[in-house]
């Protein structure tokens, strides 16, 4: 199937005189996760991991992704003609540079510029121009994709004021108001979740993000929201015009943008803006950084405080889980798929529950080592009691955003298995631990997290920590912790995870991720200094620590957080889950 939609892509490519066409993962919104009618990537090539591009030539084909994905996309090329690039692994060609050694001069690369951001096409553009090799947009896939589905049209409704923290008025002013400080008249906003944030609402036009797909012009003096007009409610409508926000069809802003004077400045953010939006404005233009974006980062008192009742009653349902698990784990009946839906069903039963914020990653033994494993119907993996778990999963609720991994021994565990867990734990409590000055990035803290592995030569393939949205995308920046060089500060009110892992192929995966916040610590003459707070609570398996491998702080670490995790979920447990949880969360 792959070949064949691969041999009909090349004759449209002969059709149009191209010599190379690149299948990017976005969508015009430059989102991480998208909805049905924009994974053409995974269409072309079978493989189905959330992030990675394909390149297809007149004789070869590429496949690039990052290394959360290597295991798994080995498997699903396997038969495509399409070959695995490894990113930012030695050996391996980037993308462009592949293209640049295999194209001759004056060749055509097609690709689909409604998905192409404007600093993707800058950088395309001066790298192919030494060999006049042009750049050409045309959206080649949706030519053959038969039944490709059309864009969502799921109802938008209100996220209420008691959730949302700040009025959506009061939000639109402190933008206007960066905006004339960078002497704009306009800004034009394309990133789902920040259009979900900035005004109020919430959507379901992606899986397991609460997202519309829309866009936003803020002007001096007026909003308008551009999206498909009859997906939004009546209590939101109304709420709406009642804030003056000017509701305009999907596709009118290019039009709206083409009409604005040639004296007037459009703010822009060239990372997440598509080239076919850009292109549509007359106006200057100015690059910033997605202003909403690091406001939205920074969540105020009633979005933590939110968040942290949210975190609380979801460890109460993960422990309700684990208790359920281990209960039955010598039943012989349970699989990864199963238990993924016994998981959901304990989220659901909360009131404010929406939907996962991701696909349950439940890998046993050797499938824990595939970083982003998703179990189906061929892979999926009978439990016994014996080995290890790793499950990582979380909730999107009203009131906050949920991602929560725990590795499970299900029985007999190896020493080495141990060691391994106790490493990352080792990592993870160090990061919890740390006070950093203000001015400080994510790479300056993440050696915390590797150290202990990293003096046994062992080292994992991701971040250490993403950002997390407030009942919006498990995966959100600007903020993170990992070894690239990100220039962004952590501030006051940010979420992230904190989640080192180690992974042997063929084995077993380890990783252990709770939800941490940045908090005051202390403010001397040598500047002021944060911290980390950990707001997730959920037992970390004390079956697998070797406690003799911690030290005196590490230990009084996960002692202290064990006995946090019973006084804050055992009110919310029957009596037989509070034993097992007391169980659980006796001293290391």
């Amino acid at each position: 199937m792959i070949k064949e939609r691969v041999k009909k892509l090349r004759k449209l490519m002969e059709k149009n005189n191209l010599d190379a066409y690149i299948v990017y993962s976005f969508d015009p919104h430059n989102s991480e996760y998208v909805s049905e009618k924009w994974k053409s990537r995974a269409w072309i090539s079978g493989f189905t991991g959330s992030a990675g591009l394909v390149v297809i030539l007149k004789d070869k084909a590429g496949l690039w992704t990052d290394g959360r994905y290597f295991i798994q996309a080995e498997e699903q090329l396997k038969g495509s003609g399409i070959d695995l690039f490894k990113m930012a692994t030695p050996g391996f060609d980037t993308y462009t540079q592949w293209l640049y050694n295999n194209l001759d001069k004056n060749a055509t690369i097609g690709t689909d510029g409604e998905v192409v951001t404007v600093a993707m096409n800058d950088e395309l553009i001066s790298i192919f121009d030494k060999k006049n090799i042009n750049i050409e947009y045309m959206d080649l896939i949706d030519e053959i994709w038969e039944d490709r589905p059309s864009i969502p049209m799921n109802e938008v409704y209100e996220h209420k004021i008691k959730y949302a923290g700040k009025e959506r008025l009061t939000k639109i002013s402190i933008i206007r108001d960066i905006i004339k400080k960078n002497e704009g008249n306009h800004y034009v906003l394309s990133t789902l979740d920040d259009i979900a944030w900035l005004f109020n609402f919430r959507g379901s036009d992606v899986k397991n993000s609460p997202v519309a797909v829309s866009y936003v012009l803020i002007s001096e003096n007026k909003a308008t929201l551009y999206i498909h007009n009859n997906k939004i409610n009546t209590h939101l409508l109304k709420s709406l015009e009642e804030d003056n926000i000017a509701i305009k069809n999907y596709t009118d802003i290019f039009n709206d943008l083409s009409e604005l004077g040639t004296d007037e400045t459009v703010l822009i953010n060239e990372k997440t803006l598509n080239i076919k939006v850009k292109n549509s404005i007359q106006a200057n233009t100015k690059n910033i950084k997605n202003i909403v974006a690091y406001e939205k980062a920074k969540k105020d008192s009633i979005e933590i405080s939110n968040e942290k009742n949210c975190l609380i009653r979801d460890g109460a349902s993960m422990v309700k889980f684990l208790h359920w698990l281990d209960t039955n784990v010598d039943s012989g009946k349970l699989t990864e798929l199963s238990i993924d839906k016994k998981l959901n069903y304990f989220r659901a039963q909360d009131s404010k529950f929406v939907d996962e914020s991701f696909d349950t990653i439940a890998g046993y033994k050797e499938h824990g080592a595939i970083i982003h494993y998703s179990a189906n119907e061929e892979t999926n993996s009978t439990l016994k009691n014996e080995s290890i778990l790793l499950l990582d999963s979380g909730g999107l609720y009203l009131d906050g955003t949920t991602d929560i991994t725990r590795t499970i021994a299900l029985g007999e565990t190896s020493e080495e298995e141990k060691t391994d867990f106790t490493l990352v734990l080792k990592g993870m409590i160090n990061l919890s631990q740390a006070i950093f000055l203000e001015g400080t990035i994510g790479a300056n803290l993440d050696i915390l997290a590797r150290q202990a592995m990293w003096n046994r030569a062992i080292d994992y393939k991701h971040g250490t920590s993403h950002g997390i949205g407030y009942f919006l995308n498990v995966h959100e920046g600007p903020q993170s912790i990992s070894l690239k060089l990100i220039d962004v500060k952590l501030e006051e009110g940010m979420l992230l995870s904190n989640e080192p892992g180690l992974y042997r192929k063929g084995k077993h995966g380890i990783r252990i991720e709770n939800t941490i916040t940045v908090v005051p610590h202390l403010e001397t003459e040598f500047g002021k200094f944060f911290k980390f707070e950990t707001v997730s609570f959920c037992p970390i398996d004390r079956r697998l620590i070797k406690s003799d491998m911690l030290n005196e702080s590490e230990r009084k670490w996960i002692n202290t957080y064990h006995s946090e995790v019973f006084e804050k979920l055992s009110p919310l447990l029957n009596s037989e889950q509070t034993n097992w949880l007391k169980e659980m969360t006796k001293e290391v």
